[in-house]
């Protein structure tokens, strides 16, 4: 998964006002952690993803860590 094809996910859950679940892999895991944001937490969760991690969905200050997915959660 890229930036720019995640961000765009994330810009369609706020225009529809959706939650996302988003697919984080670890070192020492041996499957994602599914971390759940609630449509009200998304606007302010796109910032951060698109701080935190680079071009290829590495987390900048630990690049062992990735987000490989995103779904949409239709919580209304």
């Amino acid at each position: 998964m890229n930036k720019k094809d995640f961000l765009a996910n994330v810009d369609k859950a706020i225009n529809y006002g959706w939650g996302i679940k988003v697919f984080v892999n670890m070192p020492d895991l041996p499957k994602p952690e599914i971390i759940c944001n609630p449509p009200e937490n998304v606007v302010g969760k796109r910032e951060y993803y698109d701080k935190a991690y680079d071009d290829d969905m590495r987390l900048k200050t630990f690049d062992q860590i990735s987000i490989s997915a995103i779904q949409f959660l239709n919580l209304k």
